[in-house]
C-alpha cells in the first residue's frame, strides 16, 4: 500500500491556480434553502461559462475539474464516500451547523467569479484505511477522512488490545477508542477530550472513550498523538459478551473482532476561500472569537 512521506503529507495548503471549466454541483436535498441556493448557483455558474453536472450518477473524475457541494460537513463526508474519494477538488458551502470543512455561505453570490478566477487555495487531507476482521469470519475494508470509532454495541464495556506499530500499547477497558485525523480532530475526538490537530501536521490521534479508572484495568486515560504513517491494530477481547462495532465517518459495521488502521495514501483536496485561516476559523467556530 502506498505511503505519503511526512513531508508530503504536511503540505496541506497550496496556492492554487487551476483552470476550472467542468463542475459537478450537488446539494443537501432535505434542506429547502439549500436546494434553492443550488438552483441559483447553477444559473450563475452556467452564466459564467461553466459546464455543470447535477446528477451524481454522471460524475466521472476524469471529466470533472471540481465538485461544488452545498451542505454540512456530514454531507461532504457522505459525498466523498459515494463518489469513491476521487482526487477531484471539492469546494464546499456550509448549510450545516458547524461546517468546519466548508466555506461560509455569506459569499454565495460571488462563488462563480471566485471559481472562474481561481481565488482559492487547496488543503490536502489524508484518507485512513481500515481492514476489519468480523466475528462471522468475514472481512471488510473501509475508508474514513474524519475518524474510525470502535465502541461497545452492547451493555458491557469493551476490552481492547491496542497495538501501535506492532507493539502492545494498552489493554483497554471502557466505551471504546477514537482514531482521528486532523480533519476529524475537531469532531467527536474534541468532544471526548482529544487534541485539535493542525492540518499541516501529518498525524493521527488515539483518544479513549470513558476508560475504566480502576487499577486492575490499567486503561489508557489520555489521548496519544502519533505519526500519520503509524499502523494501528485494535483487537477485541471477550467479544461474545462484549460486542464491538466500528463507525467509519459515522457508517456502522457491526460484529467487529479486529481492526487494522493505516494511511491509505489517498488524499482529498478541499478548496478554501483565500481568506480562510485554520486558527481564525478554530477560534470563531469553537471559542466564539471573531463573530
Amino acid at each position: 500500500m502506498g505511503r505519503a512521506t511526512a513531508g508530503t503529507a504536511a503540505r496541506t495548503r497550496a496556492t492554487t491556480r487551476m483552470k476550472l471549466q467542468r463542475l459537478a454541483l450537488f446539494h443537501w436535498e432535505s434542506r429547502p434553502d439549500c436546494a434553492a441556493a443550488a438552483e441559483r448557483l447553477d444559473r450563475e455558474l452556467r452564466g459564467a461559462g461553466f459546464l455543470v453536472v447535477r446528477d451524481q450518477r454522471q460524475f466521472d473524475p476524469r471529466r470533472i475539474d471540481a465538485v461544488v457541494l452545498l451542505g454540512g460537513d456530514g454531507f461532504l463526508l457522505n459525498s466523498l464516500h459515494a463518489l469513491g474519494y476521487p482526487p477531484t477538488p471539492f469546494y464546499g458551502l456550509n448549510f450545516g451547523s458547524v461546517g468546519f470543512l466548508m466555506n461560509p455561505t455569506d459569499g454565495l453570490s460571488g462563488v462563480a467569479s471566485l471559481l472562474k478566477e481561481s481565488r482559492f487555495h487547496e488543503e490536502r487531507h489524508p484518507v485512513l484505511d481500515a481492514r476489519v476482521a468480523l466475528t462471522s469470519g468475514g472481512e471488510e475494508t473501509c475508508l474514513a477522512i474524519n475518524d474510525f470509532i470502535l465502541e461497545r454495541s452492547g451493555g458491557q464495556s469493551v476490552r481492547l488490545q491496542v497495538l501501535v506499530g506492532g507493539v502492545l500499547f494498552n489493554e483497554f477497558s471502557g466505551d471504546g477508542v477514537i482514531i482521528a485525523t486532523a480533519a476529524g480532530s475537531t469532531a467527536y475526538n474534541l468532544a471526548a477530550g482529544g487534541p485539535v490537530i493542525h492540518p499541516a501536521i501529518p498525524a493521527v490521534t488515539v483518544t479513549p472513550l470513558y476508560p475504566h479508572r480502576a487499577a486492575p484495568f490499567d486503561s489508557l486515560q489520555f489521548p496519544v498523538l502519533l505519526p500519520l504513517e503509524t499502523s494501528l491494530r485494535v483487537v477485541g477481547s471477550d467479544i461474545e459478551k462484549r460486542p464491538i462495532r466500528l463507525l467509519a465517518d459515522g457508517r456502522p459495521i457491526e460484529g467487529v473482532a479486529e481492526v487494522v488502521v493505516r494511511d491509505s495514501g489517498k488524499r482529498i483536496h478541499l478548496l478554501r476561500n483565500e481568506s480562510h485561516e485554520f486558527i481564525a476559523t478554530l477560534a470563531r467556530k469553537f471559542i466564539g472569537h471573531g463573530e
